[in-house]
């Protein structure tokens, strides 16, 4: 379950470990398939990469602590050709429709209403250049 004072923590938690044991990494014998931020060391192509883009928060009603949060994460893909990128990323765009209502799924984390905002290319030039997907996804928190 979710915790206000620990929110970005844990849905970063959350969402990296779920994609990390429900997307089949094309290079089975790593670890760091999916991190929570840009890595500064050198990485093998293709990773994950989650982060909170932005964070709002309103009371949920008059003489009350609770508070309706929406919370916007980036998940970016980065590939080394379209292909793989394609793939991963269709991968995670159905795997973050269906877990809301799976056990243990985002419901259960109290993370609500997954809406996938954008995906946006961003590929660097030529056949070497590396190939990513960013996909914008909301979830909704209440607490």
């Amino acid at each position: 379950m979710a915790n206000r004072s620990t929110l970005i923590r844990d849905i970063l938690y959350f969402i990296k470990n779920d994609l990390s044991s429900n997307i089949t990494d094309p290079l089975a014998t790593r670890t760091g398939f999916v991190m929570t931020s840009y890595p500064q060391r050198a990485v093998k192509y293709p990773i994950i990469t989650i982060k909170v883009t932005n964070l709002e928060q309103a009371r949920a009603g008059m003489q009350t602590t609770a508070t309706d949060t929406l919370i916007n994460l980036e998940v970016r893909v980065w590939a080394r050709n379209e292909k793989e990128k394609d793939t991963i990323s269709n991968q995670v765009m159905e795997r973050l429709a269906n877990i809301q209502f799976t056990a243990a799924g985002s419901v259960n984390n109290d993370f609500h209403d997954v809406n996938i905002l954008s995906a946006v290319e961003v590929d660097e030039e030529g056949d070497a250049g590396v190939k990513s997907r960013i996909i914008q996804v909301q979830y909704k928190f209440w607490q």
